[in-house]
């Protein structure tokens, strides 16, 4: 226990300039373990991003992402919240756009206490997703097509979405989920076939 050395942790705020790069920067983050807080899209037309993370991550993992940026173009801009005024001017830019309301309920009280908290949290992630597939189905195809999750993965984030909304009876929402998950089969059947 000794040899344990603690890393420090950082709460990040990474924006992405379009839907390929948020799905970059989403495989990403689940492949390291990284604890995303909240996801946001932006809906103004003329925005200067696409869409918001909000990330824990340590020192360690904050620098491999850095360098897998450098190579892979995973976000544009990067925001490091040392301090509460770093959170509050992260709160005013965020205001400034209008993305606030998206995100406020996870900016200053993102602390999973029991199953209830854990659920809710689940829901608004699950919306937050579904929200994206059904706005641009160039963001389907990317989820489709990319190599930043794995077949596995995929089926998995859509299968645990599915029974979501299942138990909410948001059924058409389901249908829309097993389409995807339908054109993901014919996606890595077709690639098997080419190999």
């Amino acid at each position: 226990m000794s040899d344990y050395k603690r890393h420090r942790e950082f709460e990040v705020t990474l924006t992405t300039y379009d839907g390929a790069q948020h799905l970059r920067l989403h495989g990403w983050l689940k492949r390291n373990d990284v604890l995303i807080k909240s996801e946001g899209i932006t809906s103004q037309k003329g925005a200067e991003f696409f869409g918001s993370f909000i990330v824990y991550i340590n020192d360690i993992v904050l620098e491999k992402l850095k360098e897998e940026n450098l190579e892979r173009g995973l976000y544009c801009d990067i925001e490091v919240m040392n301090s509460e005024s770093d959170r509050w001017n992260v709160y005013q830019d965020l205001k400034s756009e209008n993305l606030f309301e998206k995100i406020q309920d996870f900016m200053f009280s993102f602390q999973l206490k029991d199953k209830d908290e854990i659920e809710k949290f689940l829901v608004e992630a699950n919306d937050t997703s579904i929200g994206l597939f059904r706005k641009n189905k160039e963001f389907v195809n990317d989820y489709v097509k990319t190599n930043e999750m794995s077949h596995n993965d995929k089926i998995k984030d859509l299968d645990l979405m599915i029974e979501s909304f299942e138990k909410d009876e948001r059924y058409e929402d389901c249908a829309f989920l097993i389409k995807i998950k339908e054109k993901l089969e014919k996606h890595y059947s077709k690639l098997k076939k080419e190999i």
